[in-house]
Parts: structure tokens; sequence; C-alpha cells
């Protein structure tokens, strides 16, 4: 006995369909096995039966479900159709559904592609022979099964091109030629297939139509769609065209273990998953499976409908495999990211990663993560799948040791991909069991823990147990609508909401469907949770919707309060969404933050877009974040510089909302103001993705005449100079000053700063003593005490590094009294980091004194930025004064921060460090490989901090021609010359390690 979807829609007997008895017990059978083991309300089934039920189709249902019970009962207990309030319910094991069957041969055959091609094939080719025709064939266009149909349709390609990328594996490439071609025929836009064909077609001796095949492809996607093909078939049609070695088939080897290359210890090993605020219940067994899942590939999907609970098991998986990952576990949660072209960027910020000089942000991640033993987890993929999906195949492409757990509500669609559904929470499957057994049911264990949270004295009992039982078949165990309901507790009682949930769902019915039933059904509860809402609290809601992140009371007060609700009343309105469980409310020391769960937002945010007021409340939002942007400037100059700074990191993900919106709305003034007022805090925690933002917004047109657009065109300047782009800092630099002086607008010395730096790097000592007398007089007009410590602190490095020692210190004691007056740990770390520069030379122990204060200023509220530049020079004390393995070591911090950040510049200028001191140690054919790279660079020519640390460079460089001979010096720095940027700091870092 099977049942039979994939094709007509039947029962078989094994010598064929047996007869139903027309179409209606076979319509009422489809819809059934579609969402088999789930309630199907009797009102729906109707709905779906007839058009216009007529008086008498209650009956006729009944008999319907009667003679179809005949059918399925012949398979002897296996498959039951039973009545289940408030419906009917088709119990069937997913191995008696070919459906199912299918499903699960692709999740097997997914698992083993890496390990056994061979098998994989095997499997992947019987679940492939389950389909007799179209899923759900004589029922695939009605709407009330469309989806399903589509679902399935749509694994079957994945099923397919997994099974043409196991043939490729095992050499199989003249056999797929055809298959490919008349797949592109239906599929055309399937990119993954034309790369299959290129390399079947390269691997035939048929490299002319392979790289015909690219250039069709790509002349069709920008005809049509005005799009160009991704890097993935760019890089494919390069390798071809150059028929590189690496092309080549190689015979697969069963069960071969996975090589693995450790990371350099220098790169961190932090773990990012947040912990539990509440327990997990009823998963032990998914995560178990998911756990043994992750181990058999190399990207594992959660997918499933929103509110199943992935996230929350992502989490808990990610915790229990990050101790067997050298690297840890990386979160990026893209629930925030509103633009598909935003993904990089969301998983370089959590990378802690920036773009390098000549790179696209997404190459500078895979370059990053090329050498990283790590989990990354992509939380929230669906609304952004498509970026998501071209990334992560990077990765996998690139990256050997990475492993990648995403959660989405659709697979991701890469052949490599393990894919499984997170299942609902076991339901009671009968009502009358004991007390004790429905006690032990993973959905009532939720519903009753989360009904105690919300009412301490909630209790399951007699009194209560029909009414939970209920609430738990219904809500179909799914955790988010579980949790939304166990909260209602608080008003009224369970058999009160038991009673309300048919009704409402029966005022939904036909209102707004998904194309997944637990979907459905948690909508269906968003949304009845939402019309119990006063008319009011509707309206904050919608607008608390435009939120990315967390936010307090005051944001929401300054963001929401328009028609009809004052700024007085938000206090009020929002307490009552968050006794609702509308929105989470999280307390930490005295301070309250709100957030709205993603379900609910993306719900919100539907009635945002869809209400006149959309417009309003993003401006308003942007303009908001332009304010809090300013106070937190200004209180980064002050001694609560920590607090200051944590809020922003709390809010960036809203900052980049906002610049959005500016962006969007054409808003120069609001753009401006968040990228200029955000720019002091991005170079304290190297975030750079601000400069991006500021490339941006200084192309936005009427930008050059804002009184704001000297200094942002100053913050394009100092991005210019730490990515190593010189020429071009020193253009946007000046540029920034002449319009300065235009509009009579202020540059608050960034520009001047900027051009500064690169003047010194370049050599040019007096030209850039002038640049930095002129950052003194841009910013000593505003009496602010952290910019003039600031200011102070740049001349005094500027002097030492010409030799002005007393010109050096007198400045450095003018940057500390000002960064006194200030309060600020960042104003006082810069001023003692000058004052140690000053002196290295005439009193080491003093300078190390001061270098280490400054370590510890810096270190008491994160600021990477100036903690990197006190290690550099503390370190190199420590390494000429008899300590050059202790300072060796601690160059891998440094090293990192800077590799992390993507800043070249002072990258380059601490290698120049580590090699010196590797030359000190004897290690020659190193330092000499590092040598080549640091004159490929042109750093060895930079101005140094102080002047005689030029003559050391350059003797350790005499020393080593000379220790090595000719020939050898001249091979390890020829090797050098040839290392790519991001090579030379990992060649580094492992030397470093050897060491």
């Amino acid at each position: 006995m099977e049942f039979r979807v994939l094709g007509s829609v039947g029962i078989s007997d094994g010598d064929g369909l047996l007869p139903l008895g027309g179409g209606m017990p076979r319509r009422l059978l489809a819809v059934l096995l579609a969402y088999r083991n789930t309630v199907v309300s009797t009102d729906r089934l109707l709905e779906i039966l007839w058009d216009d039920p007529p008086d008498t189709a209650g009956a006729t249902l009944q008999s319907y479900v009667s003679r179809l019970r005949r059918f399925v009962e012949l398979g002897k207990g296996r498959a039951s159709l039973v009545n289940r309030a408030p419906g009917y319910i088709l119990e069937v094991p997913d191995g008696l559904v070919d459906a199912g069957r299918f499903q699960a041969g692709l999740a097997q055959g997914q698992a083993m592609l890496d390990a056994d091609p061979y098998s994989a094939l095997d499997i992947l080719e019987a679940a492939l022979a389950e389909w007799r025709g179209d899923a759900y064939a004589e029922f695939a266009d009605r709407e009330w099964i469309r989806p399903e149909a589509i679902h399935l349709e749509e694994l079957r390609l994945v099923a397919l091109d997994a099974r043409i990328e196991c043939e490729l594996r095992v050499g199989r490439h003249q056999d797929v030629v055809g298959q490919l071609e008349a797949l592109l025929v239906e599929h055309p836009w399937r990119e993954q297939l034309s790369r299959h064909l290129m390399l079947a077609l390269y691997r035939s001796g048929r490299q002319p139509e392979a790289l015909r095949v690219a250039h069709q492809f790509r002349s069709a996607l920008g005809d049509e769609l005005g799009l160009e093909p991704s890097a993935a078939l760019r890089a494919l049609e390069t390798a071809i065209l150059e028929e590189r070695a690496e092309l080549e088939w190689v015979p697969p080897v069963v069960g071969a273990p996975r090589a693995t290359t450790p990371a350099p210890e220098g790169l961190s090993s932090r773990r990012t998953i947040p912990a539990e605020t509440t327990s997990l219940v009823g998963r032990s067994q998914d995560v178990e499976l998911a756990s043994r899942l992750l181990d058999t590939g190399r990207i594992l999907t959660l997918f499933g409908p929103g509110g199943v609970g992935k996230t929350r098991l992502a989490h808990r998986l990610a915790r229990t495999v990050a101790p067997g990952f050298a690297d840890g576990v990386r979160l990026v949660e893209l629930a925030p990211v509103r633009d598909q072209h935003a993904v990089a960027a969301a998983v370089a910020a959590a990378l802690d990663v920036q773009q390098r000089p000549n790179r696209s942000l997404v190459d500078s991640i895979v370059e990053f993560l090329d050498a990283q033993e790590l989990l990354l987890v992509l939380d929230n993929c669906e609304h952004v799948l498509d970026t998501t999906s071209e990334l992560v195949e990077l990765v996998l492409q690139w990256c050997p040791s990475v492993r990648v757990l995403a959660t989405s509500r659709e697979p991701l669609g890469i052949p490599a991909e393990v894919v499984w559904s997170v299942p609902p929470l076991p339901v009671p499957r009968n009502r009358e069991d004991a007390l004790d057994a429905l006690a032990a049911v993973p959905s009532v264990q939720l519903f009753v823990e989360r009904a105690r949270s919300a009412r301490p004295d909630f209790v399951l009992d007699e009194s209560t147990r029909d009414a939970v039982v209920e609430i738990c078949i219904r809500l179909d165990g799914v955790p988010l609508a579980l949790e939304l309901a166990a909260a209602r507790m608080r008003s009224m009682s369970a058999a009160q909401l038991a009673e309300r949930l048919p009704e409402r769902f029966r005022v939904l019915a036909g209102s707004r469907r998904s194309t997944d039933a637990r979907h459905r059904n948690l909508r269906d509860l968003v949304q009845w949770s939402y019309e119990l809402l006063t008319p009011r609290e509707r309206r904050l809601f919608d607008r608390l919707s435009v939120f990315a992140g967390s936010f307090v009371l005051e944001r929401a007060e300054q963001v929401c309060a328009a028609t009809e609700i004052g700024a007085g009343d938000v206090a009020e309105l929002l307490l009552a969404l968050v006794d609702k469980s509308m929105v989470v409310a999280q307390t930490s020391g005295a301070q309250t933050t709100y957030r709205l769960l993603e379900t609910l937002r993306e719900f919100g945010r539907e009635q945002l877009i869809a209400s006149p007021e959309v417009s309003a409340i993003r401006a308003a939002h942007a303009a908001a974040h332009a304010d809090l942007a300013a106070v937190a400037r200004d209180g980064l100059g002050r001694a609560d510089e920590a607090r200051w700074a944590n809020v922003l990191d709390a809010s960036f993900d809203d900052m980049r909302e906002a610049h959005g919106t500016a962006i969007e709305l054409g808003d120069v003034d609001q753009a401006l103001k968040l990228v200029v007022r955000l720019s002091e805090y991005a170079w304290r925690r190297i975030r750079y993705e601000l400069l991006a933002w500021a490339d941006v917004t200084v192309a936005m047109p009427g930008a050059g005449e804002h009184p704001l657009f000297p200094t942002a065109l100053g913050v394009v300047a100092y991005g210019r100079f730490v990515r190593g782009e010189l020429d071009a800092a020193i253009e946007a630099g000046e540029r920034a000053v002449a319009v300065a002086d235009r509009l009579g607008a202020p540059t608050l010395g960034l520009a001047e700063r900027a051009v500064a730096n690169v003047l010194f790097y370049q050599g040019h000592d007096a030209e850039a003593l002038q640049w930095t007398e002129r950052m003194l007089d841009a910013t000593s007009s505003y009496g602010v005490p952290s910019m003039v410590a600031h200011a102070s602190y740049m001349r005094s490095v500027a002097e030492t590094s010409i030799g002005n020692h007393a010109v050096a210190v007198e400045f450095a004691e003018r940057s500390a009294a000002a960064a006194v007056e200030s309060g600020s740990p960042t104003a006082l770390a810069q001023a003692d980091y000058a004052r140690g520069v000053a002196v290295e030379t005439t009193d080491p122990t003093l300078a190390l004194e001061f270098l280490d204060r400054s370590v510890q200023y810096a270190e008491s509220v994160e600021n990477r930025w100036i903690r990197a530049f006190a290690l550099t020079e503390s370190l190199w004390i420590r390494a000429r004064h008899g300590e050059a393995l202790l300072a060796l070591a601690g160059y891998r911090d440094v090293i990192d921060t800077w590799f992390r950040g993507g800043d070249w510049v002072n990258q380059w200028l601490s290698l120049r460090h580590v090699f010196a001191i590797l030359e000190s140690l004897g290690h020659d054919e190193v330092a000499a490989t590092l040598y080549g790279a640091l004159e490929a660079s042109g750093v060895m020519q930079a101005l140094p901090i102080e002047p005689g640390n030029a003559d050391e460079f350059g003797h350790a460089v005499e020393r080593l021609s000379a220790r090595l001979d000719d020939r050898a010096f001249h091979d390890a720095v020829e090797r050098g010359r040839a290392l790519r940027d991001e090579e030379v700091v990992r060649y580094a870092l492992a030397e470093i390690s050897s060491i």
C-alpha cells in the first residue's frame, strides 16, 4: 500500500491505483496528503471541495471521508484517516508516500555527495524514480495545492542538479551533456546548470563549446534581465579559457578524510552565539539529528515556516558543535538586512573583516575565511536568498575548512546543500491520554512553561487539560504561536482562549494565505493577536516595525509620535504591547530596551508599508538616528565615552537602516549628518563599513553645496588613506579643504588629518607638518577638549617622526592637559601614546609606562585603533631591550586587528617592525621574504615614528644581505614580492606561530 502525489493522485496496492470513486474523493485525498499528519479543518475542506458549498456539503464530506477511509485502512494500521477537531487528519508515515520517500532520498543523497558520490548517485536516481508525472498532476493549477506542487517541482530540480553533480564527480561527463542541454531549454536562468554543462563539455574535450555556453548565458542574462553572471561562472570561464589543471577530473576517493589547515593563532576564536534566555523545549532529538546532518556535509540549511523555531535550534546546535571548530562560530543575523546588496556588508561586520584594496567585499570575505576553521551561521536568509546563496557557494568552493549552518524559509538551492525541514513540536495524539502523558508532550510542555511565565499560578490539571490540548492541536505545535497564545493567560483563561480560536480562524479563512499550512496558522495567530489590540496600539505596533534592531523608549517616542499618538502616549501604549507579547522588553541594569520578534516585525512592516504614513515614519526614524549620532559623537569626547560607544554598537543596524532611508529618499542632509557624526566611532571601532556610506553620500545630487560636505569628503579621504590609496586620499582631502573655503564651512580637521597622514607615510615631512598645523587651526576654534587633545597628539607624533623631541613633548603635554579636561579614555590614550613615543629614545622605561597605560585606556572603551598603535610601539621597545620573542608573539594581535579592519597602511607599518625582529632573531630567509613584500608595498621608505628606527631598519637589511648569499637573498626577496597582500599576512602569522 502506498500513496502517490508525484503524478496522478491516488492510492496504489502494488498492482495499480485503487478506484476511489470520482474526482471529489481524489481531491480530498490530495489535500489530506499535502498536509499529512496535520489537522485540516472542516471549513477548509469544504472550501476546497466546493466553490459554493451546498447546504448538504457537511454530510457529503462525511460520506467522502468514510469512502476514503476504507481504502486508507487497507494498509493494515500503517495509515489512518481520523476525525480530530476541528476537522480531519491523515496519519501516514513518509515512507508510504512517494513524495516523502523522494524527499528523504534527496536529503540522504545530498548528505553523501562529498563522502561517497557513487552511493549518492544511486540514492538520488532511486529518489527521482518516484516521479511518474507532474506533482499533483490534475490538481497542480488549483490555488489550494499550487504552492505545494511548486515546492515539490523545485525540489525535483534540486535533485536533478545534485544527480548531475554526482555524475560529474564519478566521471560521466559525456553522459550528462544531453541531459543538461535539455534542462537548460526548460530552465535557461538556472546558472548552476550552465556551469555544469561548461565543465562537462570541457572535460569531454569540447573547450570552444564550453566557452560558448558561458557567452550565451551572459548575453541572455544581460539582454533580457540587465544582469551579470555570478563570480563563480566568471571564474569557471576563466579557468576553462586558461585550461587550468584544477579542472581535470580526479577519481573520488570514497571515505577519505577531509584535509584541514589549522588557522593561524593570531585570528580570533571568540564565539558569538547569544545565551539562551528561555529553555529550549522538546528539541533534544532534533539537535542530535541536525548535528549528524551537519557532520555529513559542508552546509546544512534548517528551513521551515516563520516561528517554527529555526533560529533557536540553530543557536543550540552551534553551541553544541562549537568546540569542534578551531576558530569557533560566527553568527550573521540577516533579519535586519533589507537589501540584497547589503548581505556582504552584514557578513563582513560579523566576521570583523573590511574590504581589501582592489578587491570586492565578497572577495575580501572569502580571502579571510580561506585560512579559518569555523562554523558560519547565517540566520534568516529567505529575504536575501539570491545574494546569500552566491556568497555561500564561493565560501564552500574556496574555504575548505569552513562549514555553513543556515536558517531560511526555503532552501538556498545549492547542490552541496543538506536541507532539513524543522518540524513543529509534537502535539497530543489522543485527547484521552493520562495527564502525565499529556504533560510530557513537547507542545504541551512549552505552552505550560510559557503560560507560567505569564501567570505564575497557571497549572495543567483536569480543569485545564482539555483546553490546553485543544490549543496545542489547533496551533499545530508551532513554538512562536504557542508562546504568543500562552502570553494570553495574563488576561483570559485557557478555556476562553481555546473557545475563541476556531471563531477567529473562521473569520480569517481565505484572507491571507501562505504556501505552508503551519505558516498560515502562525500568520492567523499574529493577525488575531494584532486585531485584539486597540486601534492606537495597532498604529504604534506598525510604526515600531520600522526599527531594524532594539530600541529604547526615547527613540520610540521620537519616531512614532505622530497622528493620533502623542509623545506622552507612547510609553503607555508600548507597555501594553509588551504585556500582550507583541514587543519584547529586555532589562540590563537601569536600561530597558525593546524589540519586535522578526515574524512580528515583518507583519508590522506589511501594515506600515500599506499605510500612507510609511514615508513620514521612515523619515522620522532616519532623523531620530541622525540626532542620536550627534549626541553620541559628543559623548565619545567625554568621560562617559564607553556608554555612548555601546549605544552606537546597539544602534548600528538602525543607523544602517537610517542611512539607507536617507539615500532612498534623497535626503542629503540626513545622509551627510549620519556619515559625519558616526565617523569618529567608526575609526575607534574600525567599522570601515562607514567608508562605503561616505562614498555613496558625497555622490548624491546637491551634496556638494551642503555645509557638511567638506567633512564628509574628509571621511572619504581618510578611508582612501587606510586602504592604501594614497594619491586618491590626497586628492579628496585637498578638494575637501577647497570646498570648505568656498562654502565657508568647517572640515573638523578630518581632511587635513588624512592628507598629513599620507604625506608622512610618503616621507614628505615638511609638507606634512604644515597640514598638521592646519589641522590644529581647524579644530582649536571649536574649543572641544577631546578634539584639541587629538590634534595635539597628531602634531606631537609628527614632531617625533622628524626628530624634534622637545617640541614633540610640548605638544604631548598639551594633548594630555586637554585629555584630562575632557575625561575621554580615548583622548587619554592618545596623549599617553604621544608621550611614550616622544621619550622613546631618551627614556624607554618611561615610554613603556606611557604606552602600556595607553593600551589600558584604549581597552577600557574598546578603542581598537589606538590600542593597536600603542601595542605596536610598546612591543617594538621590548623587542629592542631583550624581549624579542615576547614582542613577536604580541604582534599577532596587532596584525589581526589591522587585517580584520582592512587598514593596510598601518598593517604594513606593523609588519616592518616584525621584519626587523625576525632579522634580529636570525630567521634570515623568513625575514628576507617579508622584506621583499615590504619593498613591494613601498613601506620601507615610509617615515617611521622615530628617525632612529629608519637606521635600524636599514641596518637590518644590510646584515641580512651579508649573512645570506646573493642567490638566497634574491630568491627570498622575490618570493616576498610575489605574495598577495593577504598572503603576506598569513605568512607572517604562520611564521610567528612556528617560532
